[in-house]
């Protein structure tokens, strides 16, 4: 029995049949955009191809990079990643304190919050939030050494003057906690800068704040510390602030996020600015 010879053209073509199908079966699996609500708010934003993102310039959630001009930070870089899945090509920042953010998004002075705000029920009453994109807890500062012995925000019971920023639900923590002196700042810098003058015992920031000042602000070394021993009173997961009414806009924010998590983007961002695989939020 001979063996029936296979064409050089014959072979191309089973070649190109293969690749084309190859090819076919990749983009029927590339997840396509598809927003049902019927708002225009994704659209307006889409043709204008630009979207504004408001931030209290906290460090290291979304600043401007003194040394560049350029917009960084943990939740700068998410939000920008998540502009070029949906094409958005430009972007603006807003900037003002941490408690005028919601008020400025109701007030339409820009399109979303970006600003490493906790997701809670009393905020969701306001506004609506995008799926979480990272999570994290509240640090405990104090003196060097310790010297009033604070390892818990029950320890602030015994006279502590403490403080924490506005907007914050750390100062709803220490309203509820009698005997403690508590002061409010406009943001952690602030309250930072006088726990290093020492007219503060303790303060309440954020975690990944106080990370970041320590490492890269000798003079904060010198003065305070974190609670090494502090257990957090809440991992809060982050998420970005959207008006009530842009439904279709924030439809395809949470479509491009979850871009971001399933090729890992948002892991190589936490990465970058110290945090990791722990702070990374998947729900």
């Amino acid at each position: 029995m001979m063996n029936s010879p296979i064409s050089r053209r014959t072979l191309l073509a089973g070649a190109t049949a293969l690749t084309t199908a190859l090819i076919a079966s990749r983009l029927s699996a590339t997840p396509v955009l598809s927003v049902t609500k019927t708002d225009g708010s994704f659209d307006r934003i889409k043709a204008a191809q630009r979207l504004s993102f408001g931030t209290s310039n906290d460090q290291p959630y979304c600043f401007i990079d003194p040394a560049t001009g350029e917009i960084v930070g943990i939740d700068a870089e998410m939000m920008l990643a998540v502009l070029e899945k949906l094409g958005i090509a430009n972007h603006e920042t807003t900037q003002v304190d941490f408690d005028g953010l919601i008020p400025s998004l109701l007030a339409s002075r820009m399109d979303v919050i970006a600003d490493a705000m906790y997701i809670t029920e009393k905020r969701k009453k306001v506004i609506n939030f995008s799926d979480g994109w990272y999570q994290y807890g509240e640090a405990l500062l104090v003196q060097v050494g310790n010297p009033l012995a604070l390892h818990s925000l029950d320890d602030l019971k015994k006279g502590a003057k403490v403080g924490s920023y506005l907007g914050t639900v750390y100062l709803d923590w220490l309203a509820e906690i009698d005997g403690a002196k508590v002061s409010s700042y406009p943001d952690a810098a602030s309250a930072m800068e006088d726990l290093r003058a020492g007219r503060l015992d303790a303060a309440i920031v954020d975690a990944p704040v106080a990370g970041f000042a320590l490492a890269r602000n000798e003079k904060y070394k010198n003065a305070f510390e974190m609670v090494s021993d502090y257990t957090p009173k809440e991992i809060g997961i982050i998420g970005a602030g959207f008006r009530k009414e842009d439904g279709a806009l924030l439809e395809a924010f949470n479509w491009g996020l979850k871009a971001i998590k399933e090729d890992g983007t948002d892991l190589a961002i936490l990465k970058k600015w110290g945090l990791s695989e722990q702070n990374r939020y998947l729900g």
